[in-house]
Formats: structure tokens, C-alpha cells, sequence
């Protein structure tokens, strides 16, 4: 019966380093996770933007050097005419797809950077155009235009003011970052005032809210409320966008959920206190 008593010591302190590597391990992934994961996914994203910054361009540049023109420039970029021509020949449905495949790494590179290049400049030549009286007139024309399709118009007025609205053109657009009783009265979620107006019957001061989920604060409710009834608060937008992203683990030190109506009465009743 005594026999199996000397091992016991000996399995428990097998079992404590078995049970510490894996913590340590677990703690070593979750560290490596959280340091890589923030800059792969910023990656990502400039991949994303530079992707479409690069094809909103590179056509043109691939329909110069399609062009009579523009062979003896393809030539010189040491292009496979050799590989192209039986791909034409194979009548692949968008052949096109391989041009800059043909080409050496260094010039898809170049020529991806310059069409990025050449996308900022249109958008500058765009935004210098609009900002004279004959563009702003032109521009004009054509929304009249486009407001003349019913449903074009629809999608054309409703990205127009997103964008605008997030330009930080409009003072009053996600200024303001607000608690909001939501989805009950008890409880309350973080939301963006985008909106401040009053009833058109009672005339009572109203907000219009964008409640944003986590962890993709690009969806959400967009909520109508009595601005009594919020809680407004000193958070910067990044600072409220940070917060619903990692599910409320950042956040800021100030937060409340008094409301606006709970917290002006207590401002009145201190101030009648002190009051001769």
C-alpha cells in the first residue's frame, strides 16, 4: 500500500510544471496575438485602400500602352507579347486581367505607385474643379440631373451626405458622443449624436443617434431620441470608436449614465442651495 507513496511528490510537482508551461504558453500566444494582430489588420487595410486607389487608375495606363503609341513604352518595359498573344488566342473572357502580370516585379510596382499617384491627382484636379463658380455650376446641373432618376437619386443624396457628414465638413456631425438609453431604459449603449432638432409638433429638443455595434462600429441603429433622456458625454470620437471596438476594455476615466434632464436638476438644485 506504501509502495506508490514516493511517486506522489513527484507526479504533483510533474503535474504543476505541465500545468505552468501551458499558462505560459497560452500567455506567450495570446501576447504575440494581440502585438501582431493590430498591425496586420492596419496592413491590411492600406492594401485594401492602395488596391482600389491603384485600379480606379491603372486602367489608363494599361489602355496607353495597349495603344499604337504606347508600344514601343511596352516594349521597353520588357513585356511577354509572347505569353499575351496565346492568352488572346486561348479567347479567355477578360484576358486583360494578366496584362501587368506579364511584367517584370519591379515595373508592377512602379506602375501600381504611379497609378496611385495618378488617382490623388484627379481627385485634386476634381476638388480644384469643384471649388470655382463654373464647376460648382456644373456640378449643380448634373445633380439636377441625377435627381431626375428615381432611384439614382436616392442612392446618389444618401452617400452624399455620409460623405460629407464624415469629411468633417458639418460641425454638428458626430461631434458629439452620447449614452443612449438602449435597448431598454436600464440599460444604456454608446451612440454618436449626428443630429440635433426639435419636434415638429411639441417643438421638445430631439437628437438623432448612431448607435454603433461591436466590433465593427461601420453598422448599427440609427435612433431617434429626447436629448433630455441621453447622456452626453466629453469623449472624443476616436476615443468612443476605440471603446466599442475592443468591447469596452479602453476606455475613457470620465463616464455617467446620468441623463442630460437628471444632471442640469442638479446642477439648478446646487445652485439653489448656494443661491442668498
Amino acid at each position: 500500500m506504501n509502495s506508490g507513496l514516493p511517486h506522489e511528490p513527484s507526479e504533483r510537482h510533474r503535474s504543476r510544471i505541465g500545468a505552468t508551461l501551458r499558462a505560459l504558453f497560452r500567455t506567450r500566444i495570446t501576447t504575440g496575438i494581440i502585438t501582431l494582430l493590430p498591425l496586420l489588420v492596419t496592413l491590411w487595410v492600406i492594401r485594401l485602400v492602395f488596391g482600389w486607389m491603384r485600379d480606379a487608375s491603372q486602367w489608363v495606363i494599361q489602355a496607353f500602352l495597349l495603344s499604337l503609341p504606347g508600344r514601343p513604352y511596352l516594349e521597353h518595359l520588357r513585356f511577354d507579347f509572347g505569353r499575351w498573344e496565346r492568352l488572346g488566342a486561348l479567347g479567355l473572357p477578360h484576358p486583360q486581367e494578366q496584362f501587368f502580370q506579364l511584367m517584370p516585379p519591379p515595373v508592377r510596382w512602379g506602375i501600381a505607385i504611379f497609378s496611385v499617384l495618378l488617382t490623388i491627382f484627379v481627385f485634386y484636379l476634381v476638388g480644384l474643379f469643384a471649388a470655382n463658380v463654373f464647376g460648382r455650376r456644373l456640378i449643380a446641373w448634373l445633380e439636377e440631373l441625377v435627381a431626375r432618376v428615381p432611384l439614382v437619386k436616392t442612392i446618389y443624396r444618401a452617400m452624399k451626405q455620409i460623405l460629407v457628414s464624415f469629411s468633417g465638413n458639418q460641425s454638428q456631425s458626430f461631434q458629439r458622443v452620447a449614452l443612449i438609453p438602449f435597448p431598454q431604459d436600464r440599460m444604456r449603449s454608446v451612440g454618436f449624436v449626428t443630429n440635433v432638432f426639435t419636434d415638429s409638433v411639441t417643438g421638445e429638443e430631439l437628437c438623432m443617434v448612431f448607435i454603433a455595434t461591436t466590433p465593427n462600429p461601420t453598422t448599427g441603429y440609427l435612433q431617434v431620441v429626447r436629448r433630455s433622456e441621453i447622456t452626453e458625454l466629453d469623449w472624443s470620437v476616436e476615443e468612443a470608436i476605440r471603446t466599442v471596438m475592443s468591447a469596452g476594455i479602453l476606455k475613457p476615466d470620465f463616464l455617467t449614465m446620468v441623463s442630460n434632464e437628471a444632471m442640469r436638476g442638479d446642477v439648478h438644485k446646487r445652485e439653489g442651495d448656494v443661491a442668498p
